[in-house]
C-alpha cells in the first residue's frame, strides 16, 4: 500500500503522453535527481520518457518513499496488527448519518461487505474503500510509477532504498485521533464521489508538471484535518529535505522518486531545499514518452 492513496492516486482514464516534473540538485561531485511520481495508474500509461530512464540509469541509487514487498500479502499481518482490533463499533455508527450512507453506498459499489469494514479502524476502512474503488476502475498501485522504476533499478543491480518503512507509514494513520481518521474517511469518499470531475484537471496538471497547483489542491483536501496535513505532508517534507541535504555532502548520483504532491507550495520540497541553500533546477524535455 502506498501512502496517501486518497489524495495522490491520480485517476487517469487511459494512456497519456505525460511530461512528469523532474529536477536536479548538484554540486561538484554530487547529483540528485528529483522526480514527481504518481502512485497509481491504469496499465500501459505512457509516462516513461528517455530523459527519465537515462537519469535513473546513470544513478547509483534509487530512493523511494518506501520499499513495498512484491508480495503485497507479506504486509497483511502488520496491517491486521495496526488496523484491526476487537470491540470496535460498526463503522457506520462511528460517523454521521450522512457519511454512514456514503460508506454503505461506496462499499456496495466496490463489492466490499460492511462486516469486513467493521473490523477495521476508521483509517484502514478509508484506505480499503479507496483502493477497492480505484481497482474497479482499473487504477492500481501495481501500475504506478514506483514499481516500474524499482524493477528497472533492480535489473541493473542498483541500490534501492526507502525514506520510510511500511510500518512507519501505517503508524502515521494509526496514531491519528479518531476525529482525524473520520476526516480522512470523509475526504476519501468525497474524492471518489467526484473522481470523474477531478480526472481531467489532474491529468492536465500532472502532464504539465504543475506541482504548485497540485500542492494547492492537496492542501485544500487536507484542511478538514490540519493534523493530517502536518503528519502526512509537512513533517515528511521537512525530514526528506534534511535527508537530501545530508546526501549532498557525499559524492555520487541519486535518483529520488516521491509523490508529485510533495514538491510544490511553501512547505514543499522545492521551497524547503531552497531554504537550505540548495537550488533545484527543472529539467525540461519535449521528447515523446514511451510505454514503461
Amino acid at each position: 500500500m502506498r501512502l496517501l492513496p486518497w489524495c495522490c492516486a491520480l485517476l487517469l482514464a487511459g494512456p497519456v503522453a505525460a511530461t512528469p516534473a523532474m529536477w536536479v540538485v548538484k554540486d561538484a561531485d554530487t547529483e540528485i535527481t528529483l522526480f514527481g511520481t504518481i502512485h497509481a495508474l491504469p496499465k500501459a500509461s505512457g509516462w516513461l520518457k528517455p530523459s527519465v530512464s537515462a537519469r535513473l540509469d546513470a544513478a547509483d541509487t534509487l530512493v523511494l518513499e518506501a520499499i513495498i514487498p512484491e508480495d503485497r500479502y507479506a504486509l497483511a499481518p502488520l496491517v491486521a496488527e495496526l488496523g484491526m482490533r476487537p470491540g470496535l463499533k460498526p463503522l457506520t455508527t462511528r460517523v454521521s448519518k450522512a457519511l454512514a450512507a456514503d460508506v454503505t453506498r461506496t462499499a456496495a459499489a466496490a463489492g466490499l461487505p460492511i462486516a469486513a469494514l467493521d473490523r477495521m479502524e476508521t483509517w484502514l476502512a478509508a484506505i480499503t474503500l479507496s483502493e477497492a474503488t480505484l481497482a474497479r476502475m482499473g487504477i492500481t498501485s501495481d501500475a504506478g510509477v514506483e514499481p516500474v522504476l524499482e524493477a528497472r533499478a533492480r535489473a541493473a543491480k542498483k541500490a534501492v532504498i526507502g525514506l520510510e518503512t511500511p510500518e512507519q507509514q501505517l503508524r502515521y494513520f494509526d496514531n491519528m485521533p479518531e476525529n482525524d481518521q473520520i476526516a480522512m474517511l470523509e475526504a476519501t469518499l468525497g474524492d471518489l464521489g467526484t473522481a470523474k470531475a477531478d480526472t481531467d484537471k489532474l491529468i492536465a496538471l500532472w502532464q504539465s508538471g504543475d506541482v504548485e497547483t497540485i500542492a494547492r489542491d492537496f492542501a485544500k483536501e487536507a484542511r478538514a484535518s490540519p493534523l493530517l496535513q502536518k503528519v502526512l505532508l509537512t513533517d515528511r517534507n521537512k525530514r526528506w529535505a534534511d535527508w537530501i541535504t545530508g546526501v549532498m555532502r557525499r559524492p555520487g548520483k541519486v535518483f529520488v522518486a516521491v509523490g508529485a504532491g510533495h514538491f510544490g507550495g511553501p512547505d514543499g520540497l522545492l521551497a524547503l531545499l531552497a531554504g537550505r541553500g540548495l537550488r533545484a533546477e527543472r529539467i525540461e524535455d519535449p521528447t515523446p514518452a514511451s510505454k514503461p
